[in-house]
């Protein structure tokens, strides 16, 4: 058998002020309305858990790649002349 465990927490008196006209307009106890809430924010936040995010697929500059340039002389730096 499992037991219960108690949660806690402070408010201010506006805070509390607030929860009890809530209970008072909803018919619940404080207990019931915060168990409530609390159960169902924990099963929106599982039902989260089984759905991945989608991947962001980013889609690259294609890269340029220039051929180095080649000098090519012709005349009189190509020839020799022998005497």
């Amino acid at each position: 058998m499992m037991g219960s465990k108690v949660v806690s927490t402070k408010l201010s008196e506006e805070e509390y002020g607030k929860l009890v006209g809530l209970c008072s307009a909803s018919g619940d106890t404080v207990s019931k309305l915060l168990k409530r809430a609390i159960l169902s924010r924990m099963s929106e936040d599982a039902g989260r858990e089984y759905k991945p995010a989608p991947k962001q697929v980013t889609e690259e500059a294609p890269q340029v790649v220039q051929k180095p340039k080649i000098k090519q002389t012709t005349g009189s730096d190509d020839r020799f002349l022998y005497y």
